[in-house]
């Protein structure tokens, strides 16, 4: 039994490296591209053009949403900023339903692992689903919270010298967004190793073969309440079409599963309503199902042109492991950032003597650096509030100033889409 287990474990273990080998070049390309696109395009850029509620502010917020790497749990406290400061609930849609699909990150490893017409596919159906998602909900839901963006909320920050502005991005690219897909990323290989050698080979095809239309509608059940980000999703699309999943079916995977989950679908009651949250997941529902409907009606015509065999390798080279080598020191560099580096460092003591009031809040939800950030520019949004600290791993949230409101810090954190204790 034992010499059964270490088999298996064994062949896992070489189903991991054989991905690691595979999504390495692409995702540090990914990565380089991400870190290049921050320092043009941040938060701030993205909420001075999408404040009206018209076609319009719906374009624009998609334009941005497509290739910013914000996954489902990332997007949220943005767009929860955004709806804050005046977006209209159709462009605030329209980027909850486009932003967490693709990101130049993923749209690099897609190409890499599942080739060109997914590629291809994603960006696109991203881009149509969030046009066509803003428009549906600014016809038919009505929207009194509509106002312009604030103009302390519209400063550049984009400042600095080009080498300074530079090193923020790469900062950004190889640094922080590590930080956010560093989990579930690892999460999705292990479970894509754990389907290509669990399964038997077109299992699926197999016992599957007539019900192909329905698949994409299993797809979408699974899809809809788990967490996946759009990086995680690939290697678990292509173990799945491995077994005999059609492109379609995991096409629809890849798009309704980062958009979704069971929290940001709560988040998304709480800041936009239960009218807007049950369009939001028949939209997405609707669009992901037809799009992987067109994705199998195309491929039965021309096959998607995917990678070789994962154990066929053609990337044995020595600069392949050494790219191999240098993705899974960054990932493990911002694992233990996460769990015990500087997103968790507290302000020190000393200086908060400075401060007549002090409070230590709970906050439950934050994931990523994005919700990190967006709880700080809550907090110290806040009138009398002067530093705040913010621990991800524990949740906890220390407030330092002099004279603020403590249910008022609380408000604005909830509205954001976080949970107070």
């Amino acid at each position: 039994m034992l010499e059964i287990i270490l088999k298996y474990l064994s062949l896992i273990i070489f189903e991991i490296w054989s991905l690691c080998l595979m999504m390495a070049p692409f995702l540090l390309i990914g990565m380089l591209f991400s870190g290049l696109f921050s320092i043009f395009i941040d938060n701030r850029l993205v909420l001075k053009h999408i404040g009206s509620k018209n076609f319009s502010s719906i374009f624009k917020s998609t334009i941005f949403g497509v290739p910013i790497p914000l996954c489902s749990c990332g997007v949220i406290p943005v767009a929860a900023t955004l709806r804050e400061a005046g977006a209209s609930k159709g462009a605030t849609i329209s980027f909850l339903v486009s932003t967490p699909q693709t990101g130049v990150d993923s749209i690099f490893l897609t190409y890499g692992m599942l080739g060109p017409v997914f590629a291809l596919f994603r960006p696109l159906a991203a881009f149509t689903s969030g046009i066509l998602s803003g428009m549906i909900i600014n016809k038919f839901d009505d929207d009194e919270h509509n106002h312009l963006p604030e103009e302390n909320n519209n400063k550049d920050i984009k400042q600095g010298t080009a080498i300074e502005r530079l090193k923020k991005g790469v900062k950004y690219g190889f640094y922080t967004l590590p930080k956010d897909i560093v989990v579930p990323l690892f999460q999705g290989v292990i479970i894509a190793a754990i389907i290509s050698i669990l399964i038997p080979p077109d299992f699926i095809a197999q016992y599957f073969s007539s019900t192909s239309n329905v698949m994409l509608f299993v797809m979408l059940l699974v899809s809809l309440p788990i967490y996946v980000c759009a990086t995680a999703s690939i290697p678990i699309g292509l173990a799945l079409m491995g077994k005999g999943v059609s492109a379609g079916a995991v096409f629809v995977f890849l798009m309704a599963g980062p958009a979704t989950n069971a929290a940001s679908i709560n988040v998304v009651r709480n800041i936009l309503g239960k009218k807007t949250m049950f369009y939001y997941l028949g939209l997405i529902s609707i669009t992901a199902v037809v799009f992987g409907f067109m994705l199998d009606s195309f491929t039965a015509i021309v096959p998607p042109l995917m990678s070789a065999d994962l154990h066929d390798h053609e990337m044995k080279s020595f600069g392949t492991l050494l790219l191999t080598i240098t993705f899974l020191l960054i990932l493990a560099n911002s694992y233990f950032s996460i769990f015990g580096g500087d997103m968790n460092k507290s302000i020190n003591k000393k200086e908060t003597l400075e401060f007549s009031q002090t409070i230590s809040i709970i906050v439950d939800g934050m994931t990523c650096s994005h919700c990190k950030e967006s709880v700080e520019t809550a907090v110290l949004g806040c009138e009398g509030v002067e530093k705040t600290s913010v621990n991800i791993t524990t949740g906890d949230v220390s407030v330092f100033g002099n004279n603020f409101n403590e249910s008022l810090i609380k408000e604005k954190i909830i509205n954001r889409g976080f949970a107070v204790k």
